[in-house]
């Protein structure tokens, strides 16, 4: 007797069945599927399937109305004129996970996808037995063991073929379901494309229940097979085809790459990882996206699929170096992206020429630095993946002019090194001016790193002592940081995380550095003192004297908040002029040695002191300033005066003047590599 029940626990297999509602549409591409399947079983030419949508509403009112696509979609209606559910394909559907009809890629869950998403699956099917004319008839629902209402049964009707209802959408599923006959045919051209491709697919037609109709073929003719670009290629022995097409929709996918086999796409990948400048997505001149979507078929590939069609028993590369006629995975790779290039080579041809010039320009309007790339290594820049902007784009960069520093010092060490390797003097000259080039190049892009970074430090302090959004400004911590960062001392800061050249150049020399440290912190002053200048800088003598002067001299820079008002002459600590003097009296007075430990004479015959107090004038200020005898700047954006008791030059200056300042001292500089500033 012909078994009419599943062997598995229906209610757990569908809740073990996974079905993200993003895929909404699979259990109707499934029941596409075995439609296919069925006319290809058959031998149909004229194969056709017919789908028609049942919306929510009843019938006599959904055809009253003028648009009928805004009402969600039901149910759907599937009909074929394939072989119809024979005993074997019947046998195969009761089975759980049936090896049935693996060598197309099914993977035996389809039925359980359907009820996953829909409360009933209704098969209606006529089929021939060994010459006798059948019907048979039933319900798939997740209750019991599965089947209901089921009938088989002879017929007089001639024509094989199977009518499948998916029954009643469940809620969670319907809101993501398409609405319009063309969005759903679009889906399932997308879904079953390799068999458009291949020209394998039956008539497909939606209905509407007014029968409306749509043809899925000719949507893909219109809007899809316009585009195809097809050649045949070979890989070592082996033919190949590879078949190209634009895919637009509204979910277009990113470029891929698919490999098929038997008509069925096997595995895919994405063509980004072979050819980073295409990107994921491309717009066409109308601002449209669309994606390459790239399909490789084979009998190689057909006899090479493995049994489960999740991939192919080939070798992977490195296994076979005895065998130039077997293609490895290798070569199947570089071989499929050798084409893709070919076949897109005008595309990427715009691509990589916009990348290039906009790299280019980056470097020579921001990044001088990285010109030498631009001279002696465009191959790099060419292999930087496009879009990229900022501080990714300067990343690669940089990596790019490591690896050229690398082969310039490479190339120095054997021309320096291996001269009697070298045949004759004109070899050895072409090389060594060759390396002298590019020697150069590098240390000049060097220099320009150093000069973009100055611009870059006037650009920030320009914008920090301007006033903010919310009124305020900025706090002298994040101007003190510019020049040097706080809490720290010289020892561990390397040259190139200090700005004190926008004070003045030859800071950059000191021997040793305090920022914002106490006195008692301080490795040169030995005093308790809690009080702390914003920088204290203890100078070797030829920072500031002759080189034969017999003493050092220390430097104190004390910086302000912008726009402070607050100054007092009664308060030392709001009285900028006497807070310096008496760091320098405290200096004086106490014990000071050397990184050596050995004890430095400070006193006021001997001992310069220099000091510099950076701020924004006011009334306030200019009044303590006209109280001591401050002279003013000949620009009139600072003031100055010499203190001869404690042998210290005290100059106040302006943020605007140190701007101003350092803008004209390397205004130069920016021009020559044709920054503006």
């Amino acid at each position: 007797m012909e078994q009419v029940q599943f062997t598995t626990n229906i209610s757990g297999k569908v809740r073990n069945t996974r079905l993200p509602k993003s895929k909404a549409l699979w259990p109707l591409f499934e029941v596409i599927s075995n439609s296919i399947h069925a006319i290809e079983e058959k031998g149909n030419p004229d194969g056709k399937i017919d789908i028609t949508v049942i919306r929510n509403g009843k019938p006599e009112i959904l055809l009253e109305q003028p648009q009928i696509d805004v009402y969600p979609i039901n149910s759907f209606i599937v009909e074929d004129n394939g072989v119809g559910f024979t005993k074997e394909n019947y046998k195969s559907f009761l089975t759980a996970e049936s090896e049935y009809k693996i060598a197309k890629g099914a993977k035996g869950i389809g039925r359980f996808v359907c009820l996953k998403a829909f409360k009933a699956v209704i098969v209606k099917s006529f089929y021939q037995d060994e010459g006798q004319k059948k019907i048979r008839s039933f319900e798939f629902k997740n209750l019991g063991n599965g089947i209901h209402k089921y009938k088989n049964e002879e017929t007089e009707i001639e024509e094989t073929g199977t009518t499948v209802k998916l029954h009643e959408y469940r809620d969670d599923f319907q809101n993501y379901c398409p609405l319009t006959l063309v969005e759903l045919a679009q889906r399932i051209v997308e879904h079953f494309l390799i068999y458009f491709l291949l020209d394998k697919v039956p008539e497909i037609t939606l209905y509407e229940i007014s029968r409306e109709s749509l043809n899925v073929r000719q949507l893909y003719k219109d809007e899809i097979k316009t585009t195809i670009e097809s050649k045949d290629f070979k890989i070592k022995l082996e033919e190949f085809q590879l078949h190209a097409l634009k895919l637009y929709s509204s979910r277009v996918r990113n470029h891929t790459l698919h490999y098929c086999a038997n008509e069925r796409e096997v595995s895919s990948e994405s063509i980004e990882k072979h050819i980073h400048d295409l990107g994921k997505r491309l717009k066409d001149e109308q601002g449209e996206i669309f994606s390459y979507q790239i399909y490789i078929t084979s009998d190689y590939l057909d006899r090479n699929v493995d049994t489960e069609r999740t991939g192919f028993d080939i070798p992977k590369g490195d296994e076979i170096v005895f065998n130039d006629v077997v293609v490895t995975k290798k070569d199947l790779t570089e071989g499929v992206v050798f084409q893709i290039e070919e076949v897109l080579s005008d595309i990427l041809s715009q691509i990589r020429e916009s990348k290039f010039e906009k790299y280019r320009d980056h470097i020579l309007d921001q990044a001088p630095e990285y010109k030498p790339l631009l001279k002696h290594k465009p191959e790099a820049i060419n292999g930087i993946v496009p879009g990229l902007k900022g501080t990714r784009l300067d990343i690669e960069l940089m990596k790019a002019q490591t690896q050229l520093d690398v082969e310039v010092k490479e190339l120095g060490e054997e021309i320096l090194t291996n001269k009697d390797d070298i045949t004759n003097l004109e070899e050895y000259k072409e090389k060594y001016e060759d390396f002298i080039e590019k020697f150069n190049d590098l240390g000049k892009s060097k220099l320009a790193k150093y000069i973009v970074h100055r611009k870059a430090v006037i650009e920030l302090l320009d914008e920090f002592i301007g006033e903010r959004e919310n009124g305020e400004f900025m706090k002298e911590d994040a101007i003190h940081s510019i020049f040097f960062p706080i809490k720290t001392e010289s020892d561990q800061i390397s040259f190139d995380k200090q700005n004190l050249w926008l004070i003045d150049e030859r800071l950059a020399y000191h021997e040793y550095l305090a920022s914002d440290k106490s006195f008692k912190q301080n490795k040169v002053v030995a005093n308790e003192s809690s009080d702390r200048a914003d920088l204290l800088i203890f100078n070797n003598s030829f920072a500031f004297v002759e080189d034969d002067a017999p003493h050092q001299s220390f430097v104190i820079v004390e910086f302000k908040r912008p726009e402070r008002a607050d100054y007092s002459d009664r308060d030392e600590k709001k009285n900028p002029i006497d807070q310096v003097v008496s760091y320098i009296r405290t200096i004086r007075e106490s014990k000071a040695v050397d990184r050596r430990g050995k004890e430095i004479e400070v006193n006021k015959e001997r001992t310069p002191f220099y000091a510099y107090i950076i701020c924004d004038f006011n009334s306030s200020l200019k009044q303590i300033l006209e109280n001591r005898n401050y002279k003013q700047t000949p620009d009139g954006m600072g003031h100055f005066y010499f203190h001869e008791s404690y042998n210290a030059y005290i100059e106040v200056i302006s943020y605007n003047k140190l701007l101003k300042d350092a803008k004209k001292k390397n205004r130069i500089l920016f021009e020559k590599l044709g920054l503006p500033l």
